[in-house]
């Protein structure tokens, strides 16, 4: 599944204040408005730098994997709003800037007031503006997806869906998935299970073995069981039913290139070493699950339309970052 940055940012500051941006705002200072990145045609205040930037810290020790990653965040963030302005929804809307008012209006009341409001928020890295800001991000990015599954492009009954399921939007696919070294540190128990923890080399050596099995003739679902680390496979027969956009694109390539019946090699994603077999799709599965597979397919065309606005956006610092860094040095 597609994983970025961002999502786990998002979530981090839900969670920071749930227990914890009110009508009355706790104003950002001169320096912390300043623009020190462009992204796009769109500014980058230095507060969001410094929450990003702190965030990504707890991750990662290289300067150079901080300062990609922190791009990559950006860009991400920022391809949200650009969406939402080609489809009519700006980041200035009242509905939006409501969602983001009343959000904090509840922090601020359940952390006791704006003394502890503001504390809470600085030990994470935040300030008021920055909590608003997520939250206009989240609400953008809702109406966005909403008003491309509003979409006349979107089949929206179930004899659509199943038409568009059967051809070659979709196809259908099983997977072995053997986490590496990155998802062994973030095991979820909700997504994956390993029996031990390895390292990318034992993962890939697994991964091989599996796929040497598979390419042998063996039953892939046995297979599976046996090798397997993510749970959404688990005692699933009927396997992904996939589009465009749903996955890591070297995974998508991978599928997509193989004919029915024909086992992958093993493929290195940032999900780890994966064995795919393609499977001829059934009638009575799409019937069955038209409505997920109508969500999932707008889901894809969302992400597609952002991946292309990504493509096209570049980062850029300005002189104002070395200089407010330099005076927070001092």
């Amino acid at each position: 599944m597609k994983y970025t940055k961002i999502l786990s940012l998002i979530c981090f500051a839900a969670l920071v204040l749930s227990c914890l941006s009110s009508c009355t705002v706790l104003s950002s200072t001169k320096d912390e408005k300043t623009a020190v990145m462009t992204v796009g045609e769109y500014e980058v205040p230095y507060e969001l730098y410094y929450y990003i930037t702190e965030n990504l810290k707890k991750s990662y020790s290289d300067e150079e994997e901080i300062k990609a990653e922190r791009e990559k965040t950006l860009v991400e963030i920022y391809s949200v709003f650009a969406l939402g302005e080609d489809l009519g929804i700006s980041f200035d809307d009242e509905y939006i800037a409501s969602i983001a008012d009343d959000a904090a209006k509840f922090a601020i009341e359940d952390c006791g007031g704006k003394s502890a409001y503001k504390k809470a928020l600085a030990e994470n890295y935040m300030n008021d503006s920055v909590y608003r800001f997520l939250e206009r991000y989240s609400a953008t990015a809702a109406e966005a997806l909403k008003a491309v599954s509003d979409s006349a492009k979107i089949p929206k009954d179930d004899e659509g869906i199943a038409a568009l399921a059967m051809g070659d939007e979709f196809i259908r696919v099983k997977q072995i998935l053997v986490i590496g070294e990155a998802g062994t540190e973030s095991v979820d128990d909700t997504y994956f299970q390993t029996k031990e923890p390895h390292t990318d080399e034992e993962a890939l050596a697994i991964a091989k073995k599996a796929c040497d099995r598979a390419k042998a003739g063996e039953d892939f679902d046995s297979l599976v069981k046996e090798y397997g680390e993510s749970l959404y496979m688990f005692n699933n027969t009927d396997g992904y039913y996939i589009c465009r956009g749903m996955w890591e694109q070297v995974n998508e390539d991978a599928a997509f290139a193989l004919d029915v019946g024909e086992v992958s090699d093993v493929i290195e994603s940032e999900s780890g070493y994966s064995v795919f077999l393609r499977c001829e799709k059934s009638e009575r599965y799409i019937e069955e699950h038209a409505d997920d597979i109508r969500e999932d397919y707008c889901k894809a065309q969302y992400e597609l339309a952002l991946e292309k606005i990504r493509s096209e956006m570049t980062v850029t610092e300005t002189d104002a970052l070395s200089e407010i860094l330099e005076k927070n040095e001092k």
